[in-house]
């Protein structure tokens, strides 16, 4: 696919931050079938947003519609070149959201 970065510092230190090892999942202790080694499983409490399971049936955050022309549009203006931003208009809207 056409502009794809395969290899930059920040992509080669983001993967290297994200990466997940493989983790050996615990057996479950001698004490939990009764012969008491002192040792127990800890379980971690997971909770997921209401926007993150509305993106994982395919939703849109915000419960609105993708706008599939609108999508097309700016597809088209990206590879053509002509899709400008305005930075300092990015940089409120950054700056606003954090507030």
């Amino acid at each position: 696919m056409k502009g794809i970065i395969s290899s930059h510092s920040a992509l080669t230190a983001y993967q290297r931050q994200t990466a997940v090892d493989a983790v050996a999942v615990p057996k479950p202790s001698a004490d939990r079938q009764g012969q008491g080694s002192g040792t127990s499983l800890k379980a971690a409490r997971v909770s997921i947003s209401p926007e993150a399971r509305a993106l994982a049936v395919g939703g849109v955050a915000g419960g609105g519609a993708i706008d599939h022309a609108k999508v097309e549009r700016l597809r088209q203006a990206l590879q053509s070149g002509t899709l400008k931003f305005d930075s300092n208009v990015i940089a409120q809207h950054m700056i606003d959201q954090a507030e």
